[in-house]
């Protein structure tokens, strides 16, 4: 659906020249929600407006269908660019026209009959749930209304990718949730593919099904949303995945720990899925002759599916101790030491 073959993108300034992006390998299946999350000046933005040429590649290619981007003839293009559908951070509406004529924008530019428009953008109000608002105008509307509008105006050519350039990162956190779950309804009864960039991790938690994670323009780590979440590589993607996981213990608890015991053992335990309604703890305690006490747990989904972790202190003999690691693994959890000193 959507490739990135090796793209670099440079910009010349008077000074310098900025390599924004370097050597871009990345593939969005049809029907995917795609996020890619990175901080300020990671490159992210850039990456997406090359889906639809705002901006070039400065070398590589762009596919969309199989087609490289920079290979269309105009009329090609321009017939490929219906196809995608854009929604800003800070809406882009005309604020002189009202909200049905801003919905109708990309209809008319494109020369549909009135009858036709008006149908179509009566239809995708009615989607979003603004009816109501066809006459009003954009300052009457609130931020979340406000997306709902820019949501539907892209989607009035019907495309068949929608592109998120951080879609919600002016909005409260419940007009967040309220928006990534109407671009959920859009993928699954649109059959609509989504790439959405984001510097939040919890946008990419609560819809995406992938995720690329980018630092310093390069794509540093990507797969399922689930196993970047469950088991991050590099630093910079366990840093995000903790502003949503919390799976560090807190200084207070390490620190009691090392004061109740001379060389005290401590596990991070992950679990996933039904591994999380066993009941380890009371089986270990029956099983082997070691003392457990919780330091810290929490429990979080991740596509549709449990995920946590649990820190424990262990005291015993130290024969028992290693019984109790062994079979916390061989149960399938990801067990660790975690190393109170290093």
């Amino acid at each position: 659906m959507i490739e990135f073959q090796q793209v670099t993108k440079s910009f010349q300034t008077k000074k310098q020249t900025v390599e924004a992006l370097k050597g871009i390998d990345l593939t969005v299946e049809k029907g995917d929600i795609f996020g890619v999350v990175g901080y300020s000046g990671a490159g992210k933005s850039t990456l997406i407006r090359l889906v639809n040429l705002l901006e070039r590649p400065s070398t590589g290619q762009v596919l969309v269908d199989g087609q490289p981007l920079t290979a269309l003839k105009p009329k090609q293009l321009r017939a490929q660019k219906k196809k995608i559908g854009m929604i800003f951070q800070h809406f882009n509406l005309l604020n002189s026209k009202t909200v049905f004529d801003n919905v109708a924008i990309p209809l008319v530019l494109s020369g549909t009959p009135k009858a036709t428009i008006k149908t179509r953008v009566e239809e995708l109000l009615d989607f979003v749930g603004l009816a109501d608002k066809a006459k009003n105008y954009p300052e009457q509307l609130s931020g979340g209304q406000k997306q709902r509008i820019g949501i539907a105006r892209a989607l009035a050519t019907n495309p068949s990718i929608l592109l998120c350039d951080e879609a919600t990162s002016a909005l409260d956190p419940q007009t967040t949730s309220a928006v990534l779950q109407l671009l959920k309804k859009i993928n699954q009864e649109y059959d609509i593919t989504i790439l959405l960039i984001t510097h939040e991790m919890s946008v990419i938690r609560e819809i995406c099904n992938k995720v690329a994670v980018m630092e310093g323009g390069r794509v540093v780590e990507q797969g399922s949303v689930f196993d970047v979440f469950a088991s991050p590589k590099t630093e910079i993607a366990k840093n995000f995945v903790r502003t949503v996981i919390h799976d560090e213990i807190p200084q207070s608890v390490l620190s009691n720990a090392a004061i109740s015991s001379t060389q005290p053992i401590i596990w991070k335990i992950n679990f996933v899925g039904n591994t999380s309604s066993q009941p380890l703890l009371s089986t270990i305690a029956k099983k082997y002759d070691v003392h457990l006490s919780v330091l810290s747990a929490n429990i979080s989904e991740i596509q549709d599916t449990p995920f946590g972790n649990l820190i424990i202190e262990v005291t015993g003999e130290q024969s028992e101790i290693q019984k109790a690691f062994t079979y916390i693994k061989d149960e399938g959890f990801i067990v660790q030491e975690v190393k109170l000193y290093d």
